[in-house]
């Protein structure tokens, strides 16, 4: 009796068991599972800027000289003055030709007045001069006028005017001394436009084209920002450098940038460029390469990339190897197997807005600042590098 006892326990309990393992052979799909956050991918637009470093150089500059020799006796301006266009800045001893274009004067008023007597008294007396003692008077008026003009003409020899508006370097002379023609007195350097010349390389020639904006600017005013346009791109590449050279007039209304500062260059480019961008956090590295995990509404699959530059904020392009709309997954990854279970968090991260227009550094420009890429991360299972 006890046996069959036995065996009668023993064909209940066996449902049971069945029951208890397929439970247990169920609970691994529940486990493997990973939860993960997508994001949808967006286009960034960007425009192509140039960063390089130039030297700010005078739109115009000239050494002043007299045309004329005798000793300095006036000096208008000092030393480092800003003087304007017709302003006289220094002047010689002009006694000689001032007493010469005087005398010059009193000639040319005593022919005058011969001639007009003369042409007086053949109104009254027709016949009483000869024509050609008449035209004789014309012409010995006129030659005496045109000495007169010569010799105002020669006194601005004894005077140093200014060609243009500019900024005075240092006089090499001092008042009393004797200056001979074509001595370099003072120079005149323009200040406003100033220039900045630099170089830019082949790659870059492509985006670049004359009247394209351009900011710079130097350590001496590091928080203030100068702005200029491009004006010449040179039609050769440079034989020793192997790069373009390029010039800009900057403004310069408060007369801050002086020839001989060195400056930081950035030209922007009036062409874009539109890449695909994503979180950083969701690039894997595994030893030179790059990838992302993309979910394809039942399960993700590994997708190699091609990095381009961080974004800064928090956000890397990717150049090659996805596409808008294309769902990548920026949370859970580190967990992930080409045949993982997943399974999407309640709440998804929010897709990445759609950004107008972005400055940023030229993409491919090797003289550009570093190019920043996703690197290792070890708290978060991705990986970034700088390169």
């Amino acid at each position: 009796m006890e046996y069959k006892s036995r065996i009668l326990i023993g064909i209940l309990a066996f449902p049971m068991m069945f029951t208890t393992l397929s439970s247990l052979a169920n609970e691994p799909a529940t486990t493997l599972s990973i939860p993960i956050k997508i994001q949808n991918i967006k286009n960034r637009t960007f425009n192509q800027d140039f960063q390089e470093v130039g030297k700010i150089t005078a739109v115009d500059s000239t050494a002043l000289t007299f045309s004329a020799s005798e000793k300095l006796i006036t000096k208008c301006f000092s030393d480092g003055a800003y003087v304007h266009k017709g302003e006289v800045i220094a002047k010689l001893d002009s006694t000689q030709p001032k007493a010469e274009l005087q005398k010059s004067e009193t000639q040319y008023a005593i022919e005058r007045s011969k001639l007009h007597r003369m042409l007086a008294l053949i109104q009254k007396q027709p016949n009483a001069i000869s024509k050609q003692d008449i035209e004789n008077q014309k012409l010995q008026t006129h030659l005496v006028q045109v000495d007169v003009q010569q010799k105002k003409d020669d006194l601005l020899n004894y005077q140093l005017i200014a060609p243009f508006n500019g900024r005075l370097t240092n006089f090499k002379y001092s008042i009393g001394s004797r200056i001979s023609a074509d001595d370099v007195v003072v120079s005149l350097i323009k200040n406003d436009p100033v220039k900045v010349a630099y170089s830019i390389s082949q790659q870059e020639l492509a985006q670049a084209a004359s009247n394209q904006q351009v900011t710079i600017s130097v350590d001496a005013y590091k928080n203030k920002r100068f702005t200029g346009v491009v004006n010449y791109i040179a039609p050769e590449v440079d034989s020793q450098s192997g790069r373009i050279d390029v010039q800009a007039n900057i403004k310069n209304t408060d007369k801050l940038l002086i020839p001989g500062m060195f400056a930081k260059v950035t030209q922007h480019s009036a062409k874009n460029i539109t890449y695909p961008i994503v979180s950083q956090t969701a690039v894997i590295v595994d030893g030179d390469k790059r990838y992302v995990w993309l979910y394809d509404g039942k399960g993700v699959k590994q997708q190699p990339v091609i990095l381009g530059d961080n974004t800064n904020d928090g956000y890397v392009v990717i150049k090659q190897g996805v596409d808008v709309n294309d769902k990548v997954v920026v949370a859970g990854q580190q967990n992930l197997k080409p045949d993982s279970l997943v399974k999407l968090q309640t709440a998804t991260t929010p897709a990445l807005p759609l950004s107008s227009v972005k400055k940023a550094t030229q993409l491919s420009s090797s003289s550009n600042k570093p190019m920043q890429k996703v690197t290792e991360s070890s708290n978060q299972g991705a990986q970034h590098e700088t390169a």
